[in-house]
């Protein structure tokens, strides 16, 4: 799981390091934020089926650990990079002439940027502490119907991956027994992966017409592609070419808080060091945001100074293990 995760939080950096370069550099080939196109049914609803894995876990320590594990390791971090990004929108203002945003009305309901994604999983965890005690068809059917009845309205992309995160949440009572399902059912991995070529051949020529991004179809497509990763995920061979993608995995909040601002603020010091082909650098400029990413993680398994940044565990008294790692939508903090 952690290898997945880490191959959907890769996604999540890459897309923002294309749409960042493109945005200051209108020459580079369409081809780089173009492939995002292809993964972008995939990104976010796994990283949402992922954390709910993770409630159950949470569940069991009883609902004041709970509760107080997303005080620490989601709301905080949410409130700590809110700070960071509106401050980035007021340089952004400055230099740019862009409006500055509402600080507190983007806290509390429209957050800023890539915010959102924290900020939805923190109301998840909420909801799921409630809902999950409920027999599993009625919390899982129940959010596929309050997502068909809103999908339409505002609320459409928080509508669209609550189902995910559910999902997520009910496979977590039953780990092994769902990762014995996808080991043995390659033939319907097979099937998904069948199923998708022939709908993106069938797209790129016309034949069938994509719809928004939260539409059912984004649904299914996001189902099929995560249960054909899984499968790759868990064929013995994989394990060494995945090793990284683990690491990233478990440290995948904070490479997820601080890609970010780093796309922000990357593109506009590339405008005045290069002056040739954009498209010799982007790769280089895609692996130093994973790099400084990953040395952001590095420092906070190691810095109790720097770990604030990312959980209140220090502040609030919780003993964090010798060698940590924070996982997207982990509370607690997970220890290798």
């Amino acid at each position: 799981m952690d290898a997945l995760r880490g191959l959907a939080i890769t996604m999540v950096v890459y897309l923002h390091s294309a749409d960042s370069m493109a945005l200051k550099f209108d020459d580079l080939d369409p081809i780089f934020t173009q492939i995002n196109g292809y993964f972008s049914p995939f990104r976010m609803p796994a990283l949402m089926l992922l954390s709910g894995l993770l409630v159950a876990g949470s569940m069991r320590k009883g609902a004041g650990r709970y509760f107080k594990g997303k005080l620490s390791g989601i709301l905080y971090p949410y409130v700590i990079w809110s700070v960071v990004s509106y401050g980035l929108f007021i340089y952004r203002a400055h230099f740019n002439g862009k409006p500055v945003v509402e600080f507190w009305h983007s806290l509390f309901f429209e957050p800023m940027a890539y915010l959102w994604f924290i900020y939805y999983i923190f109301f998840y965890y909420v909801i799921a502490f409630f809902v999950l005690r409920l027999h599993w068809s009625v919390s899982l059917l129940g959010s596929l119907a309050l997502y068909l009845i809103l999908k339409d309205t505002e609320l459409d992309r928080f509508m669209f991956h609550l189902p995910f995160f559910i999902l997520g949440g009910v496979l977590g009572y039953h780990l092994e027994a769902f990762r014995h399902f996808v080991e043995r059912t390659s033939w319907l991995a097979a099937l998904a992966l069948a199923g998708l070529v022939t709908w993106y051949v069938m797209a790129y020529h016309g034949m069938v017409a994509t719809g928004g991004a939260y539409q059912p179809i984004s649904m299914v497509l996001a189902l099929a592609m995560t249960l054909v990763l899984l499968r790759i995920v868990t064929f013995k061979w994989a394990g060494t070419v995945l090793r990284p993608f683990e690491w990233f995995g478990r440290n995948s909040l904070v490479l997820f808080l601080v890609h970010f601002p780093v796309t922000w603020v990357a593109p506009v010091i590339l405008t005045r060091v290069v002056h040739g082909n954009p498209d010799m650098v982007f790769l280089l400029y895609f692996l130093a945001v994973l790099a400084v990413s990953s040395l952001a993680a590095v420092m906070n398994n190691r810095s109790k100074l720097v770990s604030l940044l990312f959980t209140a565990n220090a502040l609030m008294g919780r003993k964090a293990p010798a060698r940590s790692e924070v996982r997207i939508g982990n509370g607690s903090v997970a220890s290798k």
